[in-house]
């Protein structure tokens, strides 16, 4: 199955964003606010797609893109295939596997087979 991390383009020091990054990707306060800080190298949400909750996790990251859009931050969205390891990911080239927010609404709104 495919899985996606999740990232600011920029770094953010903003104590919104940090409370709803802890809120909603369950991380801490001050894990959200260092990755945060860390722009693109800085994930703070990792997790497949097309699990048994994909329902739930379709739901969750609408909200983080519509959440961040509605703060005009850019985010940096990386995805890669079921057999691929994030190990490798060179950090210094991530454009292979970058996908748009689009592209992740589309991935969101497509079966796990392919097929709308």
């Amino acid at each position: 199955m495919a899985q996606i991390t999740i990232s600011c383009s920029i770094p953010v020091d903003d104590e919104v964003v940090t409370e709803f990054v802890h809120k909603h990707a369950g991380r801490s306060r001050v894990s959200a606010a260092n990755m945060l800080r860390m722009g693109e190298k800085g994930c703070f949400y990792t997790g497949p797609l097309y699990t048994d909750e994909h329902a739930k996790v379709s739901r969750l990251l609408r909200r983080i893109l519509a959440f961040f859009e509605s703060k005009d931050i850019p985010l940096t969205i990386l995805k890669i295939g079921a057999q691929d390891s994030w190990h490798a990911v060179d950090p210094e080239q991530r454009d292979p596997w970058k996908i748009s927010p689009q592209a992740l609404l589309a991935l969101l709104d497509a079966r796990p087979d392919g097929h709308a």
